[in-house]
């Protein structure tokens, strides 16, 4: 979507609330303003971080707005904006101004994809190294290697789908901001490093140049500029759900073509876990060693809490289904069939993306693929974020996804019994392939794949029940785990 379609999209109140943010408080999320949406949708955090910029010309702020379009899923649209005393250069986009009582402009807020000054300042800071103070506030770049300058040339266009804090920089690059570090570090940028390493696998971005900011507070995040993003590029959920949507929709092939797609997911998450298991000599990344009983119990204990708090809420709820309720009473010994199982076959343990989904592997055509974002499971605490895990976690999460994308292309086509009779049926499919395009097709290992299913599945029952969404996913996911059998 070009900058110009996309403002008008962007509702007036939240610019204005962004607009009159003081520059000293930015960096902070922004959660109770949204654009007017229909059907409503659940209001998604922002991120909005500024610094200044050299020589005193004002503040740039990289931000990420979602937004829904009518009926239509939600979608992402990144924006750089600048601030400018007064008016703003001509051919910016002018996003909110305010004026003195003469009519004069006090300040500007406007878009600042094609300001050179900005682009050409991040560079260099990231070529050289650079330290800039202001107001407290310190940005610290260092770069990643030593030819990390690019060719500025050309115009910026979005990346579709990116469900991240991320902003274009430049053709075929981003710069991503961090909210949180970890162990003097952030963790997706120690993941990107390390398969950096691996030559022959190229499923990630490259990192051109990093760099940590500091708030007056002390307050540390990082930041990074990367390279190498996939062209033309949407999230393998939209390309999934659209054609399954199409298909219900009466293009029955298109569900084999899906199929593939989903087959090709699992074949990169392989390729991924591949790598994240090879041990180096720097870095954080060990290698993948054996998982122990403690790791298993460990495991199934979150996964009995997560049944535990779902079970509660769904009984505290107006209507609780009597089927899904009944699932809840006879998982907790499915739980422990499955923890048996998994404790004489505990596979390995290592780092692993930690919150893999069809909407973090990008995918264009003809079929390249790119997974991005691995800041790791936000729910977890650091201490198990950044810590070794088992793969089928990220395996599980997966097949969540495809319930869950399937559950929304159904509803696309008229979420009548009939779409989602064929939705389930391609879902099952659909397991088939990923794990086939993974490399896999059952054992004992199994076992974990189905603990960490019920994990997840109980957060979705949680959540939709705090949104006040359907539970066709949870339910559907729950009551297959209550006949899953390892």
């Amino acid at each position: 979507m070009a900058v110009s379609d996309m403002t008008a999209t962007l509702d007036p109140g939240f610019l204005e609330a962004i607009a009159s943010v003081p520059t000293s408080a930015w960096m902070r999320w922004f959660h109770d303003v949204a654009p007017v949406a229909s059907p409503p949708v659940a209001v998604p955090p922002t991120l909005v971080t500024t610094f200044a910029l050299p020589a005193g010309s004002g503040s740039a702020a990289i931000c990420l707005f979602e937004t829904a379009l009518g009926n239509a899923a939600p979608e992402l649209h990144q924006v750089a904006l600048r601030q400018w005393s007064g008016s703003a250069p001509e051919g910016v986009r002018v996003l909110h101004q305010e004026r003195a009582a003469d009519g004069t402009p006090r300040w500007t807020l406007a878009t600042a994809w094609a300001d050179a000054e900005l682009r050409d300042w991040l560079r260099e800071a990231l070529t050289a190294g650079m330290t800039l103070r202001s107001d407290g506030w310190e940005w610290l770049a260092a770069p990643e290697r030593p030819s990390a300058a690019r060719n500025s040339g050309g115009a910026s266009r979005p990346v579709e789908g990116r469900r991240h804090d991320v902003v274009l920089f430049e053709p075929g690059a981003v710069a991503v901001m961090y909210r949180r570090m970890t162990r003097g570090g952030q963790p997706e940028l120690d993941l990107l490093r390390h398969l950096e390493r691996v030559p022959t696998v190229r499923v990630a971005p490259t990192i051109l140049g990093s760099a940590i900011v500091r708030s007056p507070d002390g307050v540390r995040s990082a930041s990074a500029v990367m390279e190498d993003i996939v062209p033309n590029a949407a999230t393998a959920r939209t390309v999934i759900v659209r054609r399954l949507h199409r298909a219900l929709d009466g293009d029955p092939s298109l569900q084999a073509v899906a199929l593939d797609d989903v087959r090709a997911v699992g074949v990169i998450t392989c390729e991924l876990h591949a790598a994240l298991g090879r041990p180096f000599e720097q870095g954080v990344l060990a290698g993948a060693v054996p998982a122990s009983a403690g790791d298993v119990d460990a495991w199934v204990a979150r996964t009995w809490a997560a049944l535990g708090t779902a079970a509660t809420a769904l009984r505290a709820s107006p209507k609780p289904s009597p089927t899904l309720t009944a699932a809840l009473d006879v998982l907790p010994a499915k739980l422990q069939q499955f923890a048996a199982t998994a404790e004489a076959a505990p596979g390995l343990i290592h780092r692993i993306h930690g919150n893999l989904g069809l909407d973090t592997v990008l995918m264009s055509p003809p079929r390249r693929l790119s997974i991005v974002e691995f800041d790791g499971d936000a729910l977890l605490p650091d201490s198990e974020r950044i810590a070794p895990q088992s793969p089928w976690r990220d395996v599980a999460h997966v097949l969540v996804s495809l319930a869950d994308a399937a559950a929304e292309a159904a509803g696309l086509a008229g979420g009548d019994d009939k779409a989602f009779e064929i939705a389930w049926l391609w879902e099952r499919e659909a397991r088939k392939a990923y794990l086939e395009g993974y490399g896999t097709g059952g054992g004992a290992l199994h076992a974990l794949l189905a603990i960490f299913e019920m994990e997840f599945a109980a957060r979705h029952l949680l959540d939709a029940l705090a949104g006040g969404r359907t539970t066709s996913v949870a339910a559907h996911t729950l009551e297959r785990l209550t006949r899953t059998i390892v």
